[in-house]
């Protein structure tokens, strides 16, 4: 229940990201409402070309509850101030200065005004320049790139994420208050100090503009082909506008699939995968020592002892389609709150969100054993797709080593648009279940989400082996784990078998077995090693389909010696 109850907690987060574009020039006091209105304007024309616009707007006077404090924290106001925003990006974004247009105007009685404009000659070319402008790393954890997709009539919808103003004005907040030629905290309005002193500088950072107020304007206006510009609000922090594009095609991205994360686990915790800077850190809280490493299927392995987990850089990690894959011994199973051993999870409440991906090994109330679990989030925080290993308990394989492959697919239609959405689990390159998704079907695949701290210190974007809840390690693993990989797209069953079960275990796994869990039990207790495999009980019958099932043979066998010593008994006792 508190798992869940982290999920819906979480969606307030992602609805505050989504709400604040948060531009430090333009900051407000704790006793003042947010000061500065964002709104942008897109237009896409017949070629495929067109332009954008994102404007800032700093209240000066009685708009605000009394004034608009954000104006008087700057130094620099009107060409001073652009000047400064030309070197920042010309400074940040390399070639900027070749497509990006900067104005301010400070003429207006009641607003200064910021416009970022720039020109672009494909939608390929549009999605690189916006992405650009978000140019601090923290900030464009929260970019996401906006989407235009063809559709069956002939027309085209835009979806952008409300976030991707954040991304942008988030840049310019954290250069900008590093810079005390032009941010002043200690600043006044008529010889008051805005600023009591309750406000500190981190403070000040995570508070920031909105989009535009209706009051004041439209938060978006798009004109797509020959249509008319048009306001565009956003439902659930996106906007979506569909209009008729008679630019040619739209651009076919072929993606290349990688391994983005690879973490073989052979003395460190970096990350060998296509994704530079990805490197895990032992989790805070857990047991002291640091990382314990020991022997793994392949090299060496991580140790996770009911105390133990590992987490990411704070970032966004999301894949229209994904495989995960690791290898696992469990050594013990840890009963927790929700019967839950995590092996992904998020990492926090601010790393959830819709598409959320968790794997666990679980024990539910109504089941007889430990299933490993596959779970997604839908979009509503409220239910999830679940996979479980039916049939497949972990009891029943203590200290064995297995490769646990799970494939995330969409189907497509001939526009590029998802039809369907299937998850596939793989133990040891072999099928042992799959599902249709309902509810998370065509969202966005997702290990964690960039965490900005608003429900406690951000700790990652996911997490290995367990995580970190009111100071304390929950739901852990008691077992060994290596080679833990990330495709950012569905591996088929040919490349599970080619790129994930890659060393064979001593006791594959048989789909046509099925464990129970008091089998599981009575082996764990007394002879892990001796656990027999499920492999054991097709071979049985395919020997005795052929006459040669090992049992007949053993009774025969004893027959025989049976007979042979009444034999001689017999004729011993005749010879006396």
């Amino acid at each position: 229940m508190k798992y869940l109850f982290k999920h819906c907690k979480a969606k307030l987060r992602s609805s505050k990201l989504a709400v604040l574009a948060v531009l430090g020039i333009f900051l407000l006091t704790l006793t003042g409402c947010t000061a500065v209105q964002i709104s942008a304007s897109i237009l896409f024309k017949e070629d495929g070309s067109g332009s954008r616009t994102i404007t800032a707007s700093i209240a000066k006077n009685d708009h605000q509850d009394g004034y608009g404090s954000a104006y008087y924290y700057l130094s620099a106001h009107g060409s001073e101030l652009e000047t400064y925003l030309k070197t920042v990006y010309t400074q940040n974004v390399s070639g900027s200065e070749g497509w990006l247009s900067i104005a301010v105007d400070d003429s207006g009685a009641d607003w200064e005004v910021i416009n970022l404009t720039f020109d672009f000659s494909s939608f390929e070319d549009y999605k690189t320049k916006l992405a650009a402008l978000a140019f601090d790393e923290e900030a464009a954890a929260a970019y996401a790139a906006p989407e235009l997709t063809a559709n069956e009539d002939g027309t085209v919808t835009y979806t952008e994420n409300t976030a991707v103003l954040t991304a942008i004005f988030k840049s310019i907040q954290l250069t900008l208050m590093e810079d005390t030629a032009v941010f002043d905290i200690n600043s006044t309005k008529d010889g008051t100090a805005l600023n009591d002193g309750s406000a500190d500088m981190q403070s000040l950072k995570d508070s920031g503009v909105e989009l535009m107020k209706p009051e004041f304007g439209n938060s978006m206006v798009v004109q797509i082909g020959a249509g008319e510009a048009a306001p565009v609000e956003a439902a659930d922090g996106v906007y979506t506008v569909t209009g008729s594009y008679a630019g040619g095609e739209l651009p076919k991205e072929e993606h290349v699939m990688t391994n983005v994360l690879n973490y073989g686990f052979n003395g460190d915790l970096s990350n060998k995968g296509t994704a530079a800077e990805n490197d895990l850190t032992y989790g805070i809280g857990s047991t002291d020592g640091g990382p314990v490493f020991v022997e793994g299927i392949d090299g060496q392995a991580i140790q996770l002892d009911g105390n133990t987990y590992l987490a990411s850089p704070n970032k966004s990690y999301n894949y229209a389609e994904m495989t995960l894959s690791f290898y696992y011994k469990m050594s013990a199973y840890t009963e927790t709150d929700t019967g839950a051993n995590m092996i992904i999870v998020p990492a926090g409440l601010g790393a959830l969100g819709g598409g959320a991906i968790d794997i666990e090994f679980i024990k539910d109330g109504d089941v007889e054993g430990i299933q490993l679990l596959a779970k997604m989030n839908s979009a509503d925080w409220q239910t999830q797709d679940k996979l479980y290993s039916e049939g497949y308990f972990m009891e029943a394989h203590l200290d064995e080593w297995h490769n646990y492959t799970i494939v995330f697919q969409n189907e497509y239609d001939e526009h590029g648009n998802i039809n369907d959405a299937f998850v596939y689990m793989y133990i040891d390159g072999q099928v042992a279940a799959k599902a249709r998704l309902a509810v998370a079907a065509g969202l966005t695949y997702s290990l964690g989400l960039y965490d900005d701290g608003a429900y406690g210190e951000p700790n990652g974007g996911f997490n290995v082996g367990g995580y970190m809840e009111a100071e304390m390690v929950k739901r852990a693993c008691t077992g060994v784990i290596d080679n833990l990989m990330v495709f950012d797209g569905a591996l088929t069953q040919e490349e599970v078998n080619s790129l994930c079960y890659t060393i064979a275990v001593e006791q594959p796994y048989d789909p046509n077995a099925v464990d129970t869990a008091d089998q599981g039990q009575a082996a764990a207790t007394e002879a892990p090693t001796a656990v027999p495999t499920a492999t054991a009980a097709p071979a049985a019958e395919k020997e005795a389909s052929e006459g040669r099932n090992p049992v007949i043979a053993a009774v025969l066998v004893i027959v025989v010696i049976g007979l042979v010593a009444a034999a001689g008994i017999y004729f011993a006792k005749k010879k006396k």
